[in-house]
């Protein structure tokens, strides 16, 4: 109930002072870009709230008006991977094949990440082996496959809410890419797009067995 009236109460303070409210956003997201670098250069536990602040060129109780604590900043950083994920999944569903959107995706990140390093990829990890963050790592993981799954359901034609089969495809799919990364984090030399693939390959195939006949796509 509370969550509802601070939504609401923001909602309307953005319609009646809309400068205020682009100035707002325009901080938060500063902060936010801020978090996931510190988060990547010094890890969850020891990046601090004054560092944060430092690098977005705020003050400290600027930030505190944003964010609370450390760990409702690296939740609003998995919500907004989860946003950019949906965007791009909305753009491509009925224009290209799920695998074929999965497979370049997944690969042209892996690349990314193996080349300059991601602020992400250093908070992704800091989420799934810090216990501070075990419910936003969990929830992050819930929505990926879950649009993962409705983007198999829409292509192969299958109830996304009552069946399965889509679900348990996209956790096929989506573990392959947590694993090779994790597997690349512990050894030193391995190249990361070389190990997504392979498992892709494999998570690909179990998925598709899984899976009728895809429909032909127009």
């Amino acid at each position: 109930m509370s969550e509802k009236i601070d939504t609401d109460l923001e909602q309307d303070s953005a319609e009646r002072f809309p400068r205020r409210s682009a100035r707002r956003a325009r901080t938060r997201a500063r902060i936010l870009e801020a978090a996931s670098a510190e988060f990547k250069k010094a890890g969850y536990a020891d990046a601090t709230m004054n560092a944060i602040a430092e690098s977005a060129d705020i003050h400290v109780t600027t930030l505190f008006t944003h964010f609370k604590t450390k760990r409702d900043l690296a939740a609003a950083l998995s919500d907004e991977e989860i946003d950019q994920f949906r965007e791009l999944i909305d753009a491509a569903k009925g224009k290209i094949p799920f695998f074929e959107f999965f497979r370049n995706l997944v690969l042209a990140t892996a690349a990314t990440r193996q080349k300059d390093g991601d602020p992400k990829t250093g908070q992704m990890h800091e989420m799934q082996r810090d216990p501070e963050l075990a419910l936003s790592w969990l929830r992050y993981e819930e929505n990926e496959v879950r649009l993962v799954a409705e983007y198999i359901a829409h292509d192969y034609g299958l109830d996304a809410r009552g069946d399965y089969v889509p679900y348990l495809a996209g956790q096929v799919l989506i573990a392959s890419g947590v694993t090779s990364y994790a597997r690349w984090v512990r050894t030193k030399g391995l190249d990361l797009v070389k190990e997504t693939e392979a498992a892709l390959d494999l998570a690909e195939r179990m998925a598709r067995s899984i899976l009728p006949p895809a429909p032909i796509q127009r």
